[in-house]
């Protein structure tokens, strides 16, 4: 079995959701839905990913560009120093 491609990016953050057991069930008939589909988001992740675009869309009125567009901009990575400090070698052995 091969691995899967990567879904989540490096700049998400990790939260926890808590699902009643007809939410949970309800994201179950949708992974199951798009297996069939042959879909590759099929993860909880995925899923409430792209509930939440959606609603945003329809119910809100905000498009995806909208959202990135109010987001600053990060400044350019620097190189970070390593944390790790060599300690100096005695010269007496």
């Amino acid at each position: 079995m091969s691995p899967r491609e990567k879904h989540i990016p490096d700049d998400a953050k990790k939260t926890t959701v808590a699902l009643t057991a007809a939410e949970s069930g309800a994201i179950h008939w949708i992974s199951q839905s798009r297996r069939l589909r042959k879909d590759k988001r099929t993860t909880t992740n995925d899923i409430l990913v792209d509930a939440l675009w959606l609603f945003l869309e329809k119910t809100e009125g905000k498009t995806r560009e909208d959202i990135l567009a109010m987001i600053p901009v990060s400044p350019p990575e620097r190189l970070t120093q390593s944390k790790v400090t060599q300690m100096p070698t005695s010269k007496k052995r």
